[in-house]
């Protein structure tokens, strides 16, 4: 069921892209650990990718919709998945998995919009 529009996508990417960056002070976790420089750095590629996606007429549109959809996917799996793998401290892992697939749910509920190339004119 494709619930969420492009626009509120976008808006959704730079909300949880700013959590993702800030995560280490919202939840308490120190620099020093892996754990917490994992969800800073997948807040940037996220926050890049988002700024560089093909949305309506803004940014710089180099991504299409579907594309950042895919990399959605891909970014949500890694950040479900790498709590749980290499040598991680003991804060609660669940919180980052929580917003992969929060990402991932943002993902599959999006609108896809076809757009013309010459114009980025959007087709119903």
């Amino acid at each position: 069921m494709k619930l969420i529009s492009p626009r509120i996508h976008a808006y959704l990417d730079y909300v949880i892209a700013t959590i993702l960056i800030l995560f280490h002070w919202i939840f308490g976790y120190e620099l020093k650990e892996v754990d917490s420089w994992v969800p800073m750095i997948s807040g940037l590629f996220y926050i890049t990718y988002s700024i560089l996606t093909r949305f309506r007429n803004e940014h710089f549109g180099i991504i299409s919709l579907q594309t950042h959809l895919i990399l959605d996917l891909l970014l949500g799996i890694f950040l479900i998945v790498t709590p749980w793998l290499g040598e991680f401290s003991e804060n609660p892992p669940f919180i980052q998995s929580i917003l992969g697939v929060i990402i991932m749910i943002i993902a599959g509920m999006t609108k896809e919009k076809k757009y013309k190339e010459a114009g980025n004119e959007i087709l119903e």
